[in-house]
């Protein structure tokens, strides 16, 4: 491999991003869901060092999801305009992508 080549993908990160979502969590509320928003309007969730940390951590989100989904079916009273359902659709959807990926820079 071409030391510029090896050097080009040591500097590559990983995006865990998530759909666009009505929340109050993370100090930014929405107004909207768009879970099939294009992917440079996705939020990222976290950043990491490798795909397959990155992968993992997607894992352990989307298994929390359903579990979210439950609790807000068993306790509406907890659940305000369906922010938990929303955010445990937009966990499922969620993907890594590599920091240098052409579709987080489309206008």
């Amino acid at each position: 491999m071409n030391p510029r080549h090896a050097a080009a993908l040591a500097l590559v990160g990983w995006y865990l991003l998530i759909p666009p979502v009505f929340s109050a969590m993370g100090g930014h509320p929405r107004a909207f869901n768009d879970l099939n928003a294009s992917l440079n309007k996705w939020d990222i969730w976290a950043s990491f060092e490798s795909n397959t940390t990155c992968e993992k951590e997607k894992d352990r989100i989307r298994n929390e999801a359903p579990l979210r989904i439950k609790f807000a079916h068993e306790h509406p009273d907890q659940d305000r305009n369906g922010n938990i359902v929303a955010v445990a659709e937009a966990w499922q959807r969620a993907e890594c992508i590599a920091t240098d990926d052409p579709r987080l820079k489309e206008k």
